[in-house]
């Protein structure tokens, strides 16, 4: 077998289990979680808390050199742009949402800008899909 079919195949191993992963853990909730439950975890697993917080958990690789920076940067960009955190407090706690932060999570939501590419390339799966995107739209509209 020559080297150019040894690395098609490879390539095409390495294709095939990257697809498995991510299909594995990009799904919704679980429907044993209540509406509220479902909501919370959204957030929580798509990284929004992240970034859009005063005191973000950085992920580990923010201290690695070059990519560090981008991270930290873009963190603060996304706490500046919005604060997340009022609004993950009042779906912890089931309560009422302001039309401004609920318009303008819904806007990203239906744009799909939230997270960014360069985010979601080394988080798979948080990405909001479809009926996440549903749940979190029917959230806001319940809760404003």
């Amino acid at each position: 077998m020559s080297i150019l079919s040894k690395t098609i195949i490879g390539v095409l191993i390495l294709a095939a289990t990257l697809i498995i992963t991510f299909r594995a853990i990009d799904h919704e909730p679980v429907n044993d979680l209540s509406f509220q439950g479902k909501a919370i975890a959204i957030i929580g697993n798509s990284g929004c808390m992240v970034c859009h917080v005063s005191n973000p958990k950085l992920p580990w690789y923010s201290k690695l050199p070059l990519i560090g920076n981008k991270i930290k940067r873009g963190s603060k960009e996304g706490f500046s742009s919005i604060n997340l955190q009022p609004y993950y407090e009042s779906i912890l706690s089931a309560g009422i949402i302001t039309k401004e932060t609920a318009s303008r999570v819904d806007s990203v939501i239906v744009a799909h800008d939230m997270p960014p590419i360069s985010y979601s390339i080394v988080r798979p799966g948080s990405r909001v899909n479809g009926k996440e995107r549903e749940i979190l739209l029917e959230w806001n509209k319940l809760h404003q």
